[in-house]
């Protein structure tokens, strides 16, 4: 039995855990390119490497959306991490 550590979203956050583990990012990812991910089949295969900050710079996201989907995932990391407070 391991120790299951408090939630945290850094850059280096790979995508497949922000979908597995935040359901709610899908959406907030899907109009950023998530979309093309799937319609082109490659969500599988690149998802496991794929960071968020890569997801950024692979979809050439603006600095102001960059901040706006920080913020809200932030938001639903931060729900789910006072889950884990005693």
């Amino acid at each position: 039995m391991g120790i299951e550590m408090k939630p945290k979203l850094t850059h280096n956050t790979l995508l497949q855990e922000l979908l597995e583990k935040y359901e709610e990012t899908f959406e907030i990812l899907y109009p950023y390119g998530l979309n093309k991910l799937i319609e082109n089949d490659i969500l599988e295969i690149v998802a496991p490497r794929l960071t968020l900050e890569g997801f950024f710079r692979l979809f050439d996201i603006s600095e102001e959306d960059r901040d706006k989907i920080w913020k809200e995932i932030n938001k639903i990391v931060k729900k789910y991490s006072a889950m884990y407070e005693i």
